[in-house]
C-alpha cells in the first residue's frame, strides 16, 4: 500500500525527533505541538498563546500549560523568558468552573511528596491501562481536588468508564460534573447509581431481543414506551407475558398494544405474572359464564315462542 501526502495548503515543519516522543504524548500534547508549529508566527507573547490555544483546541488553560511543559522537557521547544501571569491562570480557573490548575513541575513534585496521590495515580494508570502523561495527571488531580471525591470513588468511576469503552479524560471530567451536580458524591451513592445503570442496560437488552429491535436505535415512540416501563418498574417477565398476549390476540408485535395491557394491569394492581394469570383465568371464567347464560336465555325464549305457536294453531 502506498501513502501519498496531499499538500492542499501550507506545510508544517516538525523536528524529526518528535516521532520518538509521540508514543508518550497524549491528545492534548499532540494538539498543542501541531498548533504551535502551524501558527508559530502568531505566538510572540506567552500570555496571549494560552487563551488562543485553549479556545481553539477546546482545552483548559492548565492542559495547555502542561502540554507546553511536556514538549519543553523533551527538548522540542523552550519556554525561556516567559512567565505565567496569575491573572491568566485565574481566568482559566473561572472558565473551568473554578477548577484548580497545576503545572507539570507541580505534579512531579506532588507525586514525589504525596504518597496517597502517588498510590491513586498508580492505581488509576492500572485501571485505564496506560502510563499517564502530564495532562492525564492534571485531569486526575482536577477530579480529586475540585470535587473532593474519595480515591475509591475515582477508581470506581474510571473502572466504569473502561467498562463502557470510554477512557477519554474530557468524558470522565464531564461525567464527574454530572454526578457531582446530581448529588452522587460518595462511594456508596456511586455504587448504587452504577448498579441501577447496569440493571437498566440488561433490561433494555432483554426488551430489544423480545421485540426484535436488535442493535438499532429505538424510535422516539419505542424509547418513550421503554422509559415508561422503567419508571413503572414493570418486571421483564410481566412485559413478556403482556407481549405474548399481544401476539395471541393480534398475531403481531406491537409496543402500544403491549403497553396498553400493562397499563390495565397496573390499574388493577397486578404486579406479577402470577397475578396476571389469576386475572386472566377469572376473566375467561366470566366469559364462559356469560356465554352459557346467553345460550340458555335464547333457548328458553325459543321454547316459549314455539309453545305460543302451538296454542294459536289449536284455536
Amino acid at each position: 500500500m502506498k501513502i501519498t501526502i496531499k499538500y492542499t495548503g501550507g506545510i508544517i515543519n516538525l523536528p524529526s525527533n518528535i516521532a520518538d516522543i509521540v508514543p508518550s504524548a497524549g491528545e492534548a500534547e499532540l494538539k498543542v505541538i501541531i498548533s504551535i508549529f502551524a501558527y508559530s508566527g502568531h505566538f510572540n507573547d506567552f500570555e496571549s498563546v494560552l487563551p488562543i490555544l485553549s479556545e481553539k483546541l477546546e482545552l483548559e488553560i492548565n492542559e495547555v500549560i502542561s502540554a507546553l511543559e511536556f514538549w519543553a522537557e523533551n527538548g522540542i521547544i523552550t519556554l525561556d523568558g516567559y512567565e505565567i501571569s496569575p491573572s491568566v491562570v485565574s481566568a482559566a480557573s473561572e472558565r473551568s468552573n473554578c477548577a484548580p490548575t497545576y503545572t507539570g513541575s507541580q505534579i512531579t513534585k506532588l507525586l514525589g511528596t504525596n504518597p496517597d496521590f502517588k498510590m491513586l495515580a498508580d492505581c488509576a494508570q492500572n485501571v485505564l491501562g496506560k502510563d499517564f502523561t502530564p495532562t492525564d495527571f492534571t485531569s486526575l488531580l482536577f477530579i480529586k481536588d475540585h470535587y473532593k471525591f474519595s480515591d475509591e470513588y475515582i477508581l470506581m468511576l474510571l473502572a466504569y468508564c473502561v467498562e463502557n469503552n470510554t477512557t477519554n479524560w474530557a468524558y470522565i471530567r464531564k461525567t464527574s460534573k454530572i454526578l457531582y451536580d446530581e448529588g452522587i458524591d460518595t462511594y456508596e451513592k456511586l455504587e448504587s447509581h452504577f448498579s441501577a445503570r447496569r440493571n437498566k442496560r440488561s433490561f433494555e437488552y432483554k426488551i430489544r431481543k423480545l421485540f426484535g429491535v436488535g442493535g438499532r436505535e429505538f424510535t422516539s415512540k419505542e424509547k418513550n414506551t421503554f422509559e415508561k416501563w422503567v419508571d413503572a418498574k414493570f418486571s421483564y417477565d410481566l412485559i413478556k407475558r403482556a407481549y405474548e398476549l399481544c401476539i395471541d390476540n393480534t398475531g403481531k408485535s406491537s409496543w402500544s398494544y403491549t403497553s396498553k395491557i400493562l397499563e390495565n394491569w397496573q390499574i388493577a394492581g397486578i404486579k406479577t405474572v402470577e397475578d396476571a394469570e389469576k386475572s386472566l383465568a377469572s376473566y375467561k371464567n366470566k366469559q364462559n359464564m356469560s356465554s352459557f347464560d346467553t345460550d340458555d336465555f335464547f333457548e328458553a325464549a325459543l321454547k316459549r315462542s314455539q309453545e305460543r305457536i302451538k296454542e294459536r294453531s289449536k284455536k
